[in-house]
C-alpha cells in the first residue's frame, strides 16, 4: 500500500542531495569540533525562527530565546497562551533553523500563577519534544533515559517562576524542533501555560557540499552483517549505490580482509570496502559478533528514494533490520507493494510504499520523492521577507519582499515583481512593501539576456487592521441594562479571536474600582446605580491586533426604589458553666441609625439608635444543658426620608448539647 503526500519545497531541499538514504528516522549526530551550547539563542550565529500556536499581546514569543531565563513576573518577558478560545489541549512552540543542527538536550523555564487572580496559568500536565525528519514528518526524540520532569508546585508561592526542567536524548540532526505543552485540566477547564525561556543544547551541522556530476556515488547501502564468535563473517559481494543523477543500482564491492582475531570475542568492528568503478570512494560494513544470534526482529530501517516524474522508482531489494540481541543485518529481503503510475506522475509529490519482510510484523516503509530535474539554463529567483511574522503566523505590519535573481547561462537583463498574482508587473529595484490584507502572494521573475525567464512566488498572511466592537444597550425597567456586543473584523482578515468586557463606576478602563475583564460569550446585564456606570470593551483578532478599549456610558437608574435597611446578622450556640447559651450579633450596614430588636426562644433585647456600622450583640441563656437548632429574628426600624421602614432578618444557629 502506498500513501500520496504533498512534497513541499523545504522537503525537496532536504532530499535533493541524497537520492537514496537507508537510515533510521533518528540519525545519530556526527562528531563536531564545535562545542555544544544553546543553539536556540536569538543572538547566536545559528538563531532559529520562532513560531507558536498562540500568543496574547501582553506576552512575547520572542522571549522564548532572548537569553533571559532569570525569575520574573514581567508578562512581556515570557511566552504565554492565556486567552485563546476555544482552549486547546496543547500549546506548541517551534524553532526552525536555516541550516541543519545536531541537538541532544533541552531546558524549559516555566511560570504560573495558580491561586492568584483568575489562576489561569498553570504548570503543564506534561511536556515533550519532537524533531522534524528528512521527510518533513514530526518524530519524538528518543533515548533509553528520556524523561520529562515537572517542577514542584509550592502553594506558599502561587505566582512564581519555577525551577528549570531538562531532558536529554539521543542526538538527532534536524532543521526544526518543537515543544509541546499538555495543558493541565482543572474542573474541566484546560489551563494556559507560560514559558520564560526555552534552551536547546546542540551544535551547527554544516551542509554537505554538492557532489559534482560524475565524481561518484552520493549514497550507498548501510551494510551490516552478523556472525558468531570465532566465525568469519560473510560480507556481500554486491551492494546498491546511487549516483548524483541516477536511481539505485548494484555494484560489485571488495572488502578488506577480516582476521580470526577480529571475531575472537563478542563486539563490533568496521570493515572498509571499495565499489567497482568508484575510485577514491569507500564504503563501510559494521560486523556484529555474538555468542548467539537471535532471530527476533525489533525494527526495520526506514528507506527513501528519489525519482523523476513519469519514471518508476527503483526500491532496494533488501533492507537493514535490528534484532533484540542488539545486532543488525542488512541484506534482509523485502517485497514492496506495487506502485501505481499516477503516484509518480507529478513533480514535487511524495508517497509512502509499504514492504513485507519475513519475521517482521511491521514490515518496511519507503518514501518516494518525485523531483523534476533542475533546469540550469534559466535564472534562479527567490523571494524572502525582511521580517518574520508574529507567533500567530500573521504580519501585523506590512513586510517588505526582497527579491534575489541569480544568473545561470546568461546575465540578468531585468527583474520584476507583482503583488496582484501576476496581473500587473513592475521593475524591481529595491525591497517592496507588501501592503495587501489577508493571504497575499508575491511573484517575481527575472529575464536573462538570452530570453530565459526564471520565476518564484512566496505568500504572506497580513492583517494590520484591528477589529471593531459594536454594541446595543437595552434599559430594563430603569434598573438594569442588557448589553449586546457585536464585534467584527474587516475582510480579508485573520478573523476574530475574542472580545473582553468589564464594568464599573470608573470611566477609566484601568480603574481599580471596576470589575475584572471577562470574555464575552453572550449578552449580559448590568445593574444601574444612581450615578452613571461604565462598560469597557475591546476585541482581538487571530493575528494579534487588539482594538483600543472603548467605553460605553450607561445612564443612572430612573425608578424610585423603596428605602431599605440592611442588617448583617449571625447567631451561634456555646456552653458556659454547664448551661447552653444562644449568642446573636447584628451589624447596622444602613446609612442611618436604626432600632434593632433581637428575639430568640430564650428572650429578646432591643437596642435603640444603633449608628451606621455599629455592632450589637447579646447572649440568651437556655437555663438547660442543651438547645436544639433554631433561628433568631433580628428586626430593624428607622425613619428614612420621612418614611417609617421596618426590615426583618433571620439568623439561624445550630444545636448544642
Amino acid at each position: 500500500m502506498h500513501t500520496p503526500r504533498l512534497l513541499t519545497r523545504a522537503s525537496v531541499a532536504l532530499v535533493t542531495l541524497a537520492l537514496a538514504v537507508g537510515t533510521a528516522a533518528a540519525i545519530p549526530s556526527p562528531v563536531s569540533a564545535e562545542t555544544p551550547g544553546n543553539i536556540a539563542l536569538a543572538t547566536g550565529e545559528h538563531a532559529p525562527d520562532v513560531a507558536v500556536s498562540y500568543v496574547p499581546p501582553w506576552n512575547s514569543a520572542a522571549a522564548l530565546n532572548d537569553g533571559a531565563s532569570a525569575p520574573t513576573d514581567n508578562l512581556n518577558a515570557m511566552w504565554g497562551t492565556w486567552g485563546v478560545a476555544p482552549a486547546p489541549a496543547d500549546d506548541v512552540a517551534t524553532y526552525t533553523w536555516d541550516a541543519p543542527v545536531t541537538v541532544s538536550a533541552s531546558t524549559v523555564f516555566l511560570w504560573q500563577n495558580a491561586g492568584v487572580g483568575d489562576g489561569g496559568v498553570r504548570i503543564p500536565a506534561g511536556w515533550s519534544l519532537e524533531y522534524q525528519d528528512a521527510a518533513g514528518e514530526w518524530e519524538p526524540v528518543r533515548g533509553d533515559d528520556v524523561a520529562y520532569p515537572l517542577p514542584a508546585f509550592d502553594p506558599a508561592q502561587p505566582k512564581t517562576s519555577l525551577a528549570p526542567v531538562s531532558v536529554t536524548f539521543d542526538a538527532v540532526t534536524t532543521r526544526a524542533l518543537r515543544l509541546v505543552l499538555e495543558r493541565q485540566v482543572v474542573d474541566g477547564q484546560p489551563h494556559a501555560t507560560s514559558v520564560i525561556e526555552w534552551e536547546v543544547t546542540g551544535v551547527a551541522t554544516p551542509d554537505d557540499p554538492d557532489p559534482d556530476p560524475g565524481d561518484g556515488f552520493v549514497a550507498a547501502e548501510d551494510v551490516a552483517v552478523r556472525t558468531l564468535t570465532g566465525v568469519l563473517p560473510t560480507l556481500p559481494s554486491r551492494i546498491w549505490v546511487a549516483d548524483a543523477d541516477a536511481p539505485l543500482r548494484e555494484g560489485a564491492v571488495s572488502w578488506d580482509a577480516v582476521t580470526p582475531a577480529d571475531v575472537a570475542k563478542p563486539g563490533t568492528f568496521t570493515v572498509t570496502g571499495r565499489v567497482s568503478g568508484y575510485e577514491g570512494q569507500t564504503v563501510a560494513a559494521t560486523v556484529f559478533v555474538a555468542d548467539g544470534l537471535s532471530q527476533t526482529m525489533t525494527s526495520v530501517d526506514y528507506t527513501s528514494v528519489v525519482t523523476a516524474p513519469g519514471v518508476a522508482p527503483v526500491l532496494p531489494a533488501t533492507v537493514r533490520a535490528t534484532f533484540d540481541d542488539g545486532t543488525a543485518a542488512s541484506g534482509i529481503p523485502v517485497t514492496w507493494d506495487a506502485v501505481e503510475p499516477q503516484s509518480y506522475a507529478t513533480a514535487e509529490a511524495m508517497f509512502d510504499v509499504s514492504g513485507t519482510v519475513a519475521g517482521s510484523p511491521a514490515g518496511a516503509l519507503a518514501t518516494v520523492f518525485v523531483l523534476a530535474p533542475v533546469d540550469q539554463t534559466i535564472p534562479l529567483v527567490s523571494i524572502a521577507f525582511d521580517a518574520a511574522p508574529e507567533g500567530s503566523g500573521w504580519y501585523l505590519t506590512a513586510p517588505k519582499a526582497v527579491v534575489t535573481a541569480q544568473k545561470t547561462a546568461a546575465d540578468i537583463a531585468s527583474t520584476e515583481v507583482s503583488l496582484d498574482g501576476g496581473a500587473t508587473w513592475r521593475p524591481y529595484t529595491e525591497p517592496v512593501a507588501v501592503d495587501g490584507q489577508g493571504e497575499v502572494t508575491v511573484r517575481a521573475r527575472a529575464t536573462a539576456t538570452d530570453g530565459a525567464v526564471g520565476e518564484a512566488r512566496a505568500s504572506a498572511r497580513i492583517d494590520t487592521v484591528a477589529p471593531v466592537t459594536g454594541d446595543r444597550i437595552e434599559v430594563v425597567d430603569g434598573v438594569s441594562a442588557l448589553v449586546t456586543l457585536s464585534p467584527t473584523d474587516a475582510e480579508p482578515g485573520s478573523g476574530l479571536s475574542r472580545t473582553v468586557w468589564s464594568d464599573g463606576p470608573d470611566a477609566d478602563p484601568a480603574g481599580a474600582s471596576n470589575n475584572m475583564f471577562a470574555t464575552y460569550e453572550k449578552p449580559f446585564s448590568v445593574e444601574l446605580t444612581d450615578a452613571p456606570r461604565f462598560v469597557h470593551v475591546r476585541s482581538q483578532d487571530a493575528a494579534g491586533n487588539e482594538e483600543t478599549t472603548r467605553t460605553i456610558t450607561l445612564p443612572p437608574r430612573t425608578d424610585d426604589p423603596a428605602p431599605a435597611l440592611v442588617i448583617e446578622s449571625s447567631a451561634s450556640t456555646r456552653m458556659i458553666a454547664g448551661k447552653a447559651y444562644v449568642s446573636v450579633t447584628a451589624v447596622n450596614r444602613s446609612a442611618v441609625s436604626a432600632e434593632v430588636e433581637i428575639v430568640t426562644a430564650y428572650g429578646k433585647k432591643t437596642f435603640s439608635a444603633v449608628p451606621p456600622g455599629k455592632t450589637v450583640s447579646v447572649a440568651f441563656s437556655s437555663r438547660t444543658s442543651s438547645v436544639p437548632a433554631g433561628t433568631a429574628t433580628v428586626t430593624a426600624r428607622a425613619t428614612i426620608d420621612g418614611t417609617q421602614v421596618t426590615e426583618t432578618f433571620d439568623a439561624p444557629y445550630g444545636a448544642k448539647n
